[in-house]
C-alpha cells in the first residue's frame, strides 16, 4: 500500500505538492484505472534486483475487487461523499453566503442621455398612430 501510493503521488508531472485529499484521489484513480489488473502496468518492487511485482500475493479475483472497490471510493469523492470512504461522520454543513451577482445589475440607457426617475421607471408604448409614449402616461387617443 505504501509503495501504491509513493509510486503514485511522486509521478505528479512538476514535483508540485498536493493535498492530501488530492493525494487520496489520485491513488484511487490509479487503481480505479487498473493498475493491479492482471496485464496492467503492475507495481515493481524497487527493493528486488529483477523488479517483481509487488503485488503477486494478490489472485486475479481479489484485483478485481480492489479495482472495483476504487472505482466506487472515486465515484463518492466526486459526488463529495468522502467522509464515507474514510468511514467518518459527515462534517457539519456550513451556511453559504450569497454574494449579489455584480452582472445583473441594470443596464444604463444607451444614447448618453440623463432621465428623470420618472420617465426611466416607465415602460416605452407604441401606439395606433407610430407614436410612443411611456407606460405612466396616457397613450393618446385619435
Amino acid at each position: 500500500m505504501e509503495l501504491l501510493a509513493e509510486k503514485v503521488i511522486s509521478s505528479v508531472p512538476g514535483g508540485i505538492q498536493l493535498s492530501p485529499g488530492d493525494a487520496l484521489r489520485r491513488v484511487m484513480e490509479a487503481v480505479a484505472g487498473g493498475i493491479l489488473l492482471p496485464g496492467g502496468p503492475g507495481l515493481g518492487d524497487p527493493c528486488e534486483k529483477d523488479n517483481p511485482d509487488a503485488a503477486a500475493a494478490l489472485n486475479a479475483q481479489q484485483r478485481e475487487d480492489l479495482t472495483c472497490s476504487a472505482q466506487y471510493a472515486l465515484r463518492l469523492i466526486a459526488y463529495r461523499q468522502i467522509y464515507k470512504v474514510l468511514g467518518m461522520d459527515p462534517l457539519p454543513l456550513q451556511q453559504k453566503v450569497f454574494r449579489r451577482d455584480r452582472s445583473a445589475r441594470k443596464r444604463r440607457r444607451s444614447g448618453g442621455e440623463q432621465a428623470d426617475s420618472e420617465s426611466d421607471s416607465g415602460k416605452m408604448v407604441k401606439t395606433e398612430g407610430g407614436e410612443t409614449s411611456t407606460a405612466t402616461e396616457t397613450p393618446v387617443a385619435k
